[in-house]
């Protein structure tokens, strides 16, 4: 196996706030919360030290997270559609930010998080700081399940439940998963603008659990979403949309600056059981093209800063799907045993479209990964009429209206696009979990971020006074 170095996070998201806001598209109105409603810390549930067994949220009240709060077996967090958290204690008057005492969400072993926002009244955790300053990021969600994790539960209870988030948005912070179970639900979710430690926005340590309309946007971090650990779900309509002016290497993964990377375990791929082997359809992975200001990482040689990383005797079955945007490479793929399962058709990438701006790397064979291979033979393989993949030159290809308009993203193709043909959705992905849509990619004539979904984090008053 190829050694791997750590590459420390460089990413100053002051900075970049400021290039964006004044590089953004323009547009004449952001989301607003409506009239500012009280506020209540979440540490003021606490009598003599003690929190309630179930705690509820309501969406009359905003609520302040300073604390790192945490649910541990037997107990709840119940929070109501529409209801606003905001991590950090009140901004510093002089500087406009908020206090380093952040805060984060960890629901333990056995605890349950029941978040289940709604279409209109959507579920909001994002940061104290008033508009345009929220630079300083909080701790994120964390979710510890009891299912299978080939770190050390091999032999987990596949049909935990930790809980539901449905209709919910995370700003400025990660959501980790770790070892979390089937029964547990998660629909419309969207983690926005993460920079934490280095760290990934979806963070999927193991499990088993199956999701449906993920969004990652505007990720600073190694990737939109680091797989590993031995999970095992179903996904489908998955989006990964990255922002040119935030993108750095971190800890997890390293070396990496990528839309998805999978791996089987970071210290032992080869005997971990159960291998890294989700079942995924209709992913978008898009890079930021050739953007002006876009961080110069995206276009570097000495990371792996593609659409799609494979490695570390990874396993996936992805299909239908669309991987474009990127600089300088489409898909990575550094590990010879990650190779073999792809030659010998143990798992597959078919009924999928890929494209990098650098056409010589768009299939990219680490060299003597996969002895005597090289990567047009991995292109040749991917793209053989079995498998029904095919190349795009360029994002025009796509047939996207205005999708580089940051501020209001034109997620919608032209009836013209290639992605209204090729799907398929036969044997695995006959599963009842999928729904056989007549487009690869995660969008074709419905926009199903709207509604909900906010790309303007960042120019968004929550609960200040205008």
């Amino acid at each position: 196996m190829k050694q791997r170095y750590l590459i420390f996070p460089f990413l100053f998201i002051s900075i970049l706030i400021a290039v964006f806001t004044i590089s953004g598209c323009k547009k004449q109105e952001y989301i607003k919360t409506g009239k500012v409603k009280p506020e209540k810390r979440i540490a003021e549930f606490q009598v003599n030290s003690i929190y309630p067994r179930i705690i509820k949220l309501y969406k009359d009240t905003v609520y302040i997270l300073d604390v790192d709060f945490e649910r541990n077996a037997g107990e709840e967090l119940i929070i109501e559609e529409g209801t606003l958290i905001k991590a950090g204690s009140r901004p510093l008057a002089n500087l406009g930010n908020v206090n380093p005492a952040q805060g984060s969400v960890t629901i333990n072993t056995g605890g349950v998080i029941i978040a289940n926002g709604s279409l209109s009244e959507p579920i909001i955790f994002t940061s104290n700081g008033l508009k345009g300053s929220q630079g300083i990021n909080w701790g994120g969600i964390t979710l510890q399940g009891k299912s299978t994790n080939n770190d050390n539960a091999a032999a987990g209870d596949a049909s935990d439940f930790s809980g539901s988030l449905i209709y919910c948005r995370i700003e400025f912070a990660p959501l980790t998963l770790r070892g979390v179970g089937n029964t547990s639900t998660f629909s419309h979710v969207s983690v926005s603008y993460t920079d934490r430690n280095g760290l990934s926005a979806f963070n999927i340590y193991g499990g088993t659990f199956n999701a449906s309309n993920l969004i990652s946007y505007a990720c600073a971090g190694p990737a939109d979403f680091y797989i590993t650990n031995g999970y095992t779900g179903k996904m489908q309509n998955i989006l990964a949309y990255r922002n040119p002016f935030f993108g750095s290497t971190g800890s997890a993964p390293l070396n990496a600056l990528t839309g998805i990377f999978f791996e089987n375990n970071l210290y032992n791929p080869v005997n971990a059981r159960p291998f890294t082997f989700p079942t995924i359809s209709n992913l978008s992975i898009i890079g930021p093209d050739s953007q002006n200001g876009a961080t110069a990482t995206y276009s570097s040689f000495d990371t792996r800063a593609s659409a799609i990383v494979t490695t570390g005797s990874s396993c996936f079955n992805i299909r239908n799907s669309v991987f474009m945007g990127f600089p300088k490479a489409c898909w990575i793929l550094d590990d010879a045993n990650t190779a073999g399962a792809i030659q010998n058709r143990v798992i597959t990438i078919s009924n999928s479209i890929f494209q990098a701006n650098d056409t010589t790397r768009v299939f990219y064979l680490e060299p003597n990964a996969y002895p005597p291979y090289t990567s047009i033979d991995f292109k040749n393989f991917i793209l053989a009429p079995t498998l029904h993949n095919r190349e795009a030159s360029k994002i025009a290809d796509f047939s996207f209206k205005n999708l580089f308009n940051y501020n209001e993203p034109g997620l919608l193709p032209a009836e013209t696009s290639p992605v209204f043909s090729g799907a398929d959705f036969k044997d695995i992905f006959s599963d009842p979990f999928f729904n056989p849509v007549g487009n690869v990619g995660a969008f074709g004539k419905e926009d199903w971020t709207k509604g909900w979904m906010n790309f303007t984090p960042l120019k968004t008053n929550y609960n200040f006074p205008e």
